[in-house]
């Protein structure tokens, strides 16, 4: 193990180590920049509902969705996510916050692990890599749970392998406590990449005693205790209500659930969620752009790990590669495949590809790495200004031109203000920060003026009278419901038209609209809103003259006398 006798703040703040820490300040600005922006996915709102139902209704056990159980999450976001809503209103900012600290966490203790073992330099390009790595920025825009399992799972990490090398109380609570979080997040199935890196490093270091030393039996138990709330919660939701309807089935356990139907249920494609696609190349390829500019780095350093695990080669820690591959490959086998999964091994992947390219930026040389990022930094720029272009939404012109131009000062700076490898290198993140820039500042705000159930509610609560109800004819989207400020209630068209009260507005969508029209029922149009139904953006809707081929409508409408006097 390598002895850092330099301070991350010494190296950081050095003169030639200066263009590094502009770069890793713009990469935690990115991160921070999409924390505004509404969403435009439906799980945040979804999620977002659960959490506030719990804080109006005071009841932080049960997790309930427009008035039925829902049985999909463990509980640990809701929790977390309520506590913010508790403090700071239900707004998307609070929603958002605590799982952009959690993926700063988990970018702290990745740094602390490459520290440990390698370098404070490669300790920083992990960092980097991990703060400019293109879903990880996307992720925390559209937050769901990956960035709580990145920071738990790699506190969970770090500490058991402090744990590892000395035995303290401390860190035996506070690992067991980060990993225990971390099954009631997504489930025990998380217990893979942290077991799997603590025994892969004991047995390729060939150190079978230390498996079996007795302070891993208390992480077992403490795991087990810490994961109690999360047991005790679904009890009391499921079994012991065993007639409650659960995606159509009664006598479902909460608990077997938990523990079986949400891991090997979703690995087999057998549970209450399906998805019909499985391609065991899925993430292979998805990882090119996901874990973009840096897939192809991370594939040449897999290559170089494994190869010198079998040349007998030792190196300094095999928990990085023992934490992600096993993962890697349950993930590809699995026939429930999204492209979010992978994001929880990126603090793995960022360690892997640091000590790669730590050995190039030092020997200022390498060709492979010269060839792909001269490719990738260039055509990412290039990508992003085209859909920029080809979008035509008025930019944000403020935010987007001064941090455009903060960038390109950078890029600038970094390029002549250090070696070839460290400047193509700190190009590579700069370029994934510009193209994260059009994004936030073009491509979303531009995409919400397209979400009908986003722009609904925005002229809802600014026009339609609170003393008005609210009523959604269809399944709309749930941000319609999260950005309502006042209750949503669900009912059929014809349940609505058979009321005969005044105080309502109603929002239905084409399909309604069409029967309405066609039954010659009376009606007001209050608003018409544009609505592209779709969460993955294709060529058409970026084409100005083609977007309206990719769009539908909804409407609100008032209906005081559906039928007239007839």
């Amino acid at each position: 193990m390598q002895i850092n006798t330099v301070s991350g703040y010494q190296y950081i703040t050095s003169a030639k180590n200066r263009p590094f820490l502009v770069a890793l300040i713009l990469g935690i600005i990115i991160n921070i920049a999409g924390i505004t922006t509404d969403f435009f996915t439906n799980d945040p709102a979804l999620y977002g509902l659960i959490a506030r139902n719990m804080v109006q209704s005071h009841n932080y056990i049960d997790l309930v969705y427009r008035g039925k159980d829902w049985l999909d999450k463990p509980h640990f976001p809701f929790w977390v996510v309520a506590l913010s809503f508790k403090l700071f209103g239900a707004n998307t900012i609070a929603y958002k916050l605590p799982g952009v600290l959690f993926y700063f966490i988990s970018v702290r203790y990745t740094y602390l692990l490459a520290k440990k073992f390698y370098s404070v330099e490669t300790a920083f390009i992990a960092a980097l890599i991990l703060l400019t790595a293109q879903h990880a920025i996307m992720s925390n825009t559209d937050v769901r749970a990956e960035p709580y399992i990145m920071g738990l799972l790699m506190g969970g990490v770090y500490y058991f392998v402090c744990l590892k090398e000395k035995f303290s109380i401390w860190q035996l609570i506070i690992g067991s406590l980060f990993t225990a979080c971390a099954v009631m997040t997504k489930g025990i199935y998380l217990l893979i990449p942290v077991g799997f890196a603590i025994i892969g490093d004991y047995i390729f270091k060939r150190d079978f005693k230390g498996l079996f030393q007795w302070r891993w039996l208390l992480v077992m138990v403490l795991v087990a205790i810490f994961t109690l709330p999360e047991i005790y919660t679904l009890y009391v939701q499921f079994d012991l209500h065993p007639e409650k309807v659960v995606f159509g089935h009664t006598h479902v356990s909460g608990i077997r659930w938990f523990l079986w139907d949400s891991q090997f249920g979703r690995f087999n494609n057998t549970g209450y969620i399906s998805r019909p696609e499985h391609d065991y190349f899925f993430f292979l390829h998805t990882l090119l752009w996901a874990f973009a500019p840096w897939a192809f780095l991370l594939y040449a350093a897999i290559f170089l790990n494994i190869r010198k695990i079998f040349q007998r080669i030792a190196q300094p820690e095999y928990i990085a590669l023992c934490g992600a591959l096993p993962m890697l490959v349950i993930f590809s086998i699995s026939q429930f495949q999204l492209p979010f999964y992978t994001n929880i091994l990126f603090p793995f992947f960022a360690m892997i590809t640091a000590t790669f390219v730590a050995n190039v930026v030092k020997d200022n040389r390498n060709l492979y790495f010269k060839i792909v990022q001269f490719a990738v930094s260039p055509l990412f720029i290039i990508l992003a200004l085209g859909v920029a272009f080809v979008f035509n939404y008025p930019l944000n012109h403020n935010y987007f031109l001064f941090f455009n131009g903060v960038v390109w000062a950078a890029v600038w700076y970094c390029l002549r203000s250090t070696t070839i490898t460290k400047g193509l290198f700190l190009f590579s993140g700069l370029s994934a920060i510009l193209v994260n820039t059009v994004l936030i500042c073009n491509v979303y705000p531009g995409l919400l003026q397209y979400r009908g159930e986003v722009q609904a509610p925005k002229y809802i609560n600014q026009y339609i009278p609170s003393s008005k109800r609210v009523i959604a004819a269809f399944d709309v989207p749930d941000s319609f419901e999260f950005y309502t400020k006042r209750p949503v209630e669900f009912m059929k068209l014809d349940s609505v038209m058979a009321e005969r009260t005044k105080n309502k507005v109603v929002l239905i969508e084409d399909t309604l609209m069409k029967h309405i029209q066609k039954e010659h029922i009376q009606y007001v149009l209050l608003q018409k809103f544009d609505n592209f139904p779709q969460e993955v953006i294709n060529r058409q809707f970026l084409n100005e003259d083609e977007r309206y081929k990719t769009l539908n409508h909804y409407y609100l409408i008032q209906i005081d006398n559906p039928y007239g006097n007839r």
